[in-house]
């Protein structure tokens, strides 16, 4: 190698730890709003709001200015000027200043979709060499309900078909799916359906309540609760067939009703051995709701008599149609408690549960012991 070919290379040489050489520029996107997101190494915003980021650049040379641009996500998409120095292209979108000598803050203003992509600060040190920070943005929007698609509170009649339906915006696309209030479980099992259309073949009684419709991404989530009313003729039902009590002492006999539209006081009825049974002497019909459309219709007899034992009915009755449980009342030989623990005379005054006989005997008993003595 000749003389003039090593010193050409030493040259080369030299020009090279030059541009290497630690007085070169260094470029650093150091901080942003919002954070970048940990898990996945990129600032995420939501869409219309503004996301900012700040390039810090030490050993700039005095005659080149700091530049931004983006590459966009699209298939094919060319690379966009955004500013040089503090000179943005499209002022709608872009803002730049300089919140301090050494830095250069970017807003992109109401972020859209469409701003999605990777930003770049960069400074030129060469003929077609540039020191770089690059920073990834990705645009979310919280799910929204499209109220025009989704479902409204509904009434059907019992063994029609159903179907719940529920739509919903967002990116990236929500997750729909659909819960009963307080964990009830839905029409075909379980406690959750993932789906935009909750079909139900055939709605029964249970079926009625609120339905939650939750549409969910990364970004939030959003709701609707849809209220299914079911109209269906009257469940009647007893859980003592069988009552039993002594003669003298007062019974009650209860029927447990369930149905929508609830039936009417008028609606429900009481008879023995076909014999219809009205409020009034030793008999009182107490007609008590309860939550759920349900009804407790309870038959007082007092005083009852040899008279009084037999079949009973209890029938309820809607415009869906009507239906009725029987029970019968069987003679005793020792008293028997009501439902809340107490034996009742004949007469409505006379109650006494057994604790409270119980009590009386033993005052009676100590009394006539002390007595004795």
């Amino acid at each position: 190698m000749g003389t003039g070919h090593f010193i050409v290379l030493c040259y080369c040489l030299s020009s090279l730890v030059t541009v290497v050489s630690a007085d070169d520029p260094k470029v650093n996107i150091s901080e942003t709003d919002p954070p970048v997101n940990p898990v996945y190494k990129m600032i995420i915003q939501e869409q219309d709001k503004d996301a900012q980021m700040i390039c810090v650049v030490e050993n700039r040379p005095v005659d080149v200015e700091v530049q931004w641009t983006v590459q966009a996500n699209r298939g094919n998409a060319s690379l966009i000027q955004i500013a040089t120095g503090t000179r943005s292209y499209d002022a709608f979108r872009w803002a730049i200043d300089k919140p301090s000598p050494t830095a250069w803050r970017l807003r992109i203003q109401n972020v859209q979709p469409t701003d999605e992509g990777s930003y770049t600060c960069k400074v030129q040190v060469g003929a077609q060499n540039y020191v770089t920070s690059v920073r990834e943005l990705r645009v979310v929007q919280k799910p929204q309900i499209s109220d025009l698609d989704t479902s409204t509170d509904m009434t059907k009649n019992a063994d029609d078909p159903a179907k719940l339906e529920c739509y919903a915006n967002g990116r990236p696309k929500p997750l729909i799916k659909w819960t009963r209030m307080a964990g009830e479980l839905l029409p075909n099992g379980g406690t959750e359906f993932q789906g935009n259309v909750l079909n139900i073949n055939r709605i029964e009684s249970d079926h009625a309540g609120i339905y939650k419709c939750t549409a969910e991404n990364s970004a939030g989530m959003d709701y609707r609760e849809i209220r299914v009313t079911v109209n269906f003729r009257p469940e009647v039902y007893t859980g003592t067939p069988v009552a039993r009590q002594a003669i003298g002492y007062t019974k009650e006999l209860v029927c447990n009703i369930k149905g929508y539209p609830p039936p009417g006081g008028n609606q429900i009825a009481w008879s023995r051995e076909s014999r219809p049974i009205i409020s009034g002497g030793r008999y009182e019909i107490r007609n008590i709701p309860g939550a759920s459309n349900r009804i407790t219709s309870i038959l007082v007899v007092w005083n009852v008599q040899s008279s009084d034992f037999g079949r009973y009915q209890c029938s309820a009755e809607n415009d869906k149609g009507s239906r009725y449980v029987t029970m019968e009342l069987q003679s005793s030989s020792v008293p028997t408690e009501d439902r809340s623990g107490s034996v009742r005379g004949g007469a409505p005054f006379l109650s006494l549960n057994l604790a409270t006989l119980f009590m009386l005997a033993t005052v009676f008993l100590l009394h006539h012991i002390r007595f004795i003595r």
